[in-house]
């Protein structure tokens, strides 16, 4: 058989677009997530801070305890806590001349060591104990995290996977990376019990200030509907500021953001109570917050970016102020509280911490944008 030759021409632009698009990338928005993270696994390992004194038995006596798996809730806990700190911290560590598995190998060994630093420092603290069983099981949980960093790195950290999506969609920079922390933050804060719907912000509990009780119930449901339409405006506002999307994929990310919330808020619920009280927090005020929320959330939600952050700024600090005025609600405060109640106790006190400090980061988050706009900004975007 006689004919031509076919001629393979190879396109050296096109082939390092393709090796380019396949290349593992960093993603700094893992980081400040990473270091949100962290600081709630210390102050949950840490709280109350105070009863400090000498390890009796010296800073480092845990390491040489026997490994012994006896209460199993707290090792599951223990592992379950840890995956997230190792897959950001493979995520974190990556970069032009770290491969994911170099990353993963670094956040595993820098997770155990902190997981060692932060028993060696709670030996000290009277109301807590330290062993070795506790850091065996943190780093499976690093370890966990760290190999799911591998595996789903290819989908995460190239062009066509999260890295570009992050690109295309969220602001470049510090306002991006921060806004996604702060995403992350808003959706723990969901996890806090006995805290009104996206009603962040109150500090009542950590100053030991009383709650008024004695309200009528029309006036416990206007409040908790207020809050909550206020919290649900000015966390949608504070996306506009986040993303570039325009028009309905602008309002298809806040849907998908507010059923995510909506689903990680009942599954705090069943976790600090029970499955059968997962959705505990459905109220008529609620409800009825979320509805007017939602729907003044999808009509203002493409204002112009600066008009949108000082509107999310004012009510951020409105929201705040009504939750630190709110009565709590007499159903989820007279619940009887879980069997689990002495071992979640430090869980449930980092997520209404988490909570307390979330507004004033937001508030921060917008005062940056505001005095420091970009010329598209100032354009009218």
């Amino acid at each position: 058989m006689t004919g031509p030759i076919p001629i393979i021409v190879h396109n050296p632009a096109r082939i390092e677009a393709e090796r380019a698009a396949r290349a593992v990338q960093s993603l700094p928005a893992a980081r400040y997530v990473l270091a949100v993270l962290a600081f709630g696994v210390v102050y949950a390992s840490f709280r109350p801070f105070s009863g400090w004194r000498p390890p009796p038995q010296g800073w480092f006596a845990f390491l040489g305890d026997p490994i012994a798996f006896v209460n199993k809730w707290d090792h599951f806990l223990n592992v379950v806590g840890y995956v997230p700190l190792g897959f950001l911290a493979a995520l974190a560590l990556v970069g032009a001349r770290r491969s994911i598995a170099t990353a993963a190998l670094a956040a595993l060994v820098g997770c155990t060591a902190f997981s060692v630093g932060v028993e060696t420092l709670q030996s000290a603290l009277a109301s807590r104990t330290s062993s070795l069983v506790d850091v065996v099981t943190n780093a499976m949980g690093s370890a966990i995290g760290a190999f799911a960093a591998m595996l789903f790195a290819p989908w995460l950290l190239t062009e066509g996977g999260v890295v570009g999506v992050r690109r295309k969609y969220v602001e470049a920079g510090w306002r991006g990376d921060l806004g996604l922390a702060l995403v992350a933050g808003w959706m723990v804060a969901l996890f806090a019990p006995r805290t009104l719907l996206f009603g962040n912000g109150d500090a009542r509990l950590f100053f030991g200030i009383q709650a008024p009780t004695e309200v009528a119930p029309a006036v416990l449901a206007g409040t908790e509907a207020v809050v909550t339409a206020m919290g649900l405006l000015g966390f949608a506002l504070l996306l506009r500021l986040i993303f570039l999307a325009e028009g309905w994929r602008l309002r298809a990310i806040f849907l998908l953001v507010l059923c995510g919330s909506l689903a990680i808020r009942a599954t705090g619920f069943g976790l600090f109570w029970t499955s059968a009280n997962a959705f505990m927090w459905v109220t008529p005020g609620a409800l009825a917050g979320l509805a007017v929320g939602t729907v003044l959330s999808l009509a203002l939600i493409g204002m112009p970016k600066r008009a949108a952050a000082a509107v999310s700024g004012l009510l951020l600090v409105a929201t705040t102020a009504c939750v630190n005025l709110a009565p709590p609600n007499p159903y989820i405060w007279t619940k009887p509280r879980p069997t689990r109640q002495a071992e979640l106790a430090p869980l449930s006190m980092t997520m209404r911490t988490s909570a307390m400090l979330w507004p004033p980061a937001a508030l921060a988050f917008v005062g940056g944008f505001l005095l420091w706009p970009r010329r598209r900004d100032t354009a009218g975007r």
